[in-house]
This record gives C-alpha cells, sequence and structure tokens, in this order.
C-alpha cells in the first residue's frame, strides 16, 4: 500500500518500471480514467471493471427502471457465467466466455446502441452518459473475453482498499511523508498476514 498524493497512474509506473523487458505484456485492470494508464511501457493490455460499468447504470434505477432492469439481468449472466468457470483452467475459462459472455455484451452493445439510435435515450441524459461510457470502452469492459486470465472486474482489490479507507481518519494525524511511509510497511504487512491467515498480532 502506498499513501501519497500521486494518483493510480504513476504508482503504476513505479511498479513497472523494473519490469523485465521479455516478460509478457501485463493486463492492467482499472476504470476508464486515462490518468490510470502506465507511461513507462507500451506493451500492455487494458481491461476495465465492469463493476464500475454497471454501476454507472444500477445509480439510474430509480428514473429508468425497466431499462436498467433489462441491463442488469443481462449483467447477472456474466456474473453467473464467471462463477461457472471456478473449476476451469485459464483457457477453458477463456473459451467459455467466449461461447457465452460475449454474445451476451455484444446484445447489451446492439440494445445501447439502438436506444440512441432512436431517440428512445437522450444523448445527453444521465441514461445517456452510461451508455455512451459502456460503449466507448467496449473493448476494454470484454477484454476478459479475449485475454486470458483478465478479470470481469477489479472487485478483489476494491476490497482490498477497505483497508486503506477504514485507516483514512488515521492518516489525517500523519505529520510527515515518512511516517506515512510507515503506516504503509505496517499496513501492507497486516494485509499480507490476513492474506496467508496469519495472525498479525503475533507476527509483528
Amino acid at each position: 500500500f502506498n499513501t501519497n498524493i500521486g494518483h493510480a497512474g504513476e504508482f503504476i509506473d513505479e511498479i513497472l518500471k523494473n519490469r523485465k523487458a521479455n516478460a509478457p505484456p501485463p493486463v492492467i485492470m482499472s476504470d476508464a480514467l486515462s490518468w490510470n494508464r502506465p507511461k513507462v511501457i507500451n506493451d500492455y493490455h487494458l481491461s476495465f471493471c465492469n463493476a464500475h460499468a454497471r454501476r454507472e447504470f444500477y445509480d439510474l434505477y430509480d428514473n429508468f427502471p425497466e431499462k436498467v432492469d433489462w441491463l442488469l439481468e443481462k449483467y447477472a449472466l456474466i456474473w453467473s457465467n464467471e462463477d461457472n468457470c471456478r473449476n476451469k483452467n485459464s483457457e477453458e475459462r477463456l473459451i467459455f466466455h467466449q461461447e457465452h459472455s460475449l454474445p451476451v455484451m455484444s446484445e447489451m452493445k446492439l440494445w445501447s446502441e439502438n436506444l440512441l439510435e432512436t431517440k428512445k435515450v437522450e444523448e445527453n441524459s444521465a441514461m445517456g452518459k452510461a451508455i455512451k461510457y459502456f460503449l466507448k470502452n467496449f473493448e476494454e469492459l470484454t477484454a476478459f473475453c479475449r485475454i486470458i486470465n483478465a478479470k470481469i472486474d477489479n472487485n478483489e482489490m476494491e476490497s482490498m482498499l477497505k483497508l486503506v479507507i477504514r485507516g483514512r481518519k488515521n492518516s489525517l494525524f500523519f505529520k510527515t511523508q515518512h511516517g506515512a511511509d510507515i503506516a504503509d510497511v505496517l499496513t501492507s504487512l497486516i494485509a499480507t498476514c490476513q492474506k496467508q491467515s496469519v495472525n498479525s498480532f503475533k507476527y509483528l
């Protein structure tokens, strides 16, 4: 964990700057914000978080219940497909998603395009902006159907970030960057202990 004034893209660069030149291209998972993309390497795959895309629609449920309901049902099929891949290897998972999830995502794309083309949804409305986000980033949102081991969403990392969010108020009392750096080391150790089912109090 790194507590600083920088943004995610800078931290990604810090992680990737010592990457071996012959290493396979990494898969970068994030939302669609451009500053989350690395600058120190050009050879990488982008995979955008479908949970973020889904949330763009979910937050509009009260105003567009029928349309949002339809899309949420389609997205539910995608995550159901992922659950069905738990006992599959990486290649089998990719093939399964290509056969079962990509057609659903394509159906959602056609549905979205039709709503804008037929003016059933105003392009500059909140729903229109959510649709345009989905369409603009469709290739990255379907990366899990093209790139082996690409994730559907960033939920695992989002849950890990809760550890930092809980410490946000405490961070207001860091008087120097050095103090924040020490807290980062301790937070990282505690998080590692949790992932390995080790008692962090005993370890420290």
